[in-house]
């Protein structure tokens, strides 16, 4: 077990440099995470997580579209994103995720910090993701694993090749990375710039230097329009990732 941290220390990295390509009908203007649910930045969304909890120091890993995020911050957002402490770090168009990592590295203080996605909310606590990385030992990483439910309707049949049930929203049985990540700094050490976040994880998984919390709850992401728009009717009727 890791000694006591303080955290309000640890930065939380948010990727928001990418396309979003195959959300192209919103971000052929704005950056992905600059899309609105219930009126407001799906970043802001994310920030309020993490802010719940106590983490309000952010990272954001500006690429494309990056002077939107800058003026907006300035501007129409000035006062809903104010609540957040926010460094803005340029990190180029083209660079992969591991890269945007790295070019941040001189504003990470702490030796534990948070890293996760533009794009993703959940209703998962925090602090009990950061606590299950404190207790482990050799680990210098702990990614978030969740069940999502299937997109299509699930059927099973009989050996005469009847129906035997049909079952829509079913959850997978797999778990699916959801970023929500707490890295040591250790874990810089294994990127080069030319890298995906995710390209060191197998083989630090081999070493037995990534560990897994499992989120059992709620989990959505904005990929496509539709998902985009199924967000806006949660956000109106059950937004479960409201955890503030």
């Amino acid at each position: 077990m890791r000694g006591v941290i303080n955290k309000s220390d640890i930065p939380v990295v948010i990727f928001v440099g990418g396309y979003g390509s195959r959300l192209k009908e919103k971000t052929l203007y704005k950056p992905k995470p600059m899309v609105e649910v219930g009126g407001v930045p799906l970043l802001w969304h994310i920030m309020k997580i993490y802010s719940h909890y106590g983490f309000n120091k952010f990272i954001l890993t500006l690429g494309y579209k990056g002077d939107y995020i800058r003026d907006y911050l300035k501007g129409k957002g000035k006062k809903i994103f104010s609540e957040f402490e926010i460094d803005l770090v340029e990190t180029g168009l083209e660079t992969p995720t591991g890269g945007r990592l790295l070019k941040v590295t001189t504003h990470i203080k702490s030796d534990v910090f948070m890293c996760t996605y533009g794009d993703g909310v959940s209703n998962i606590n925090i602090n009990a993701l950061l606590a299950y990385h404190m207790s482990k030992k050799g680990e210098i990483g702990t990614l978030t694993g969740v069940r999502v439910p299937h997109k299509f309707g699930i059927i099973t049949f009989t050996k005469d090749g009847n129906l035997e049930s049909y079952r829509k929203g079913h959850l997978m049985s797999d778990y699916v990375f959801a970023g929500f990540m707490v890295l040591n700094k250790e874990f810089l050490n294994y990127l080069t710039e030319d890298m995906m976040i995710e390209d060191p994880f197998n083989n630090l998984g081999k070493d037995g230097k990534m560990a897994v919390y499992l989120h059992e709850g709620y989990f959505g992401a904005v990929d496509t329009f539709k998902e985009l728009v199924d967000l806006n009717k949660a956000w109106d009727t059950d937004p479960k990732w409201k955890v503030w």
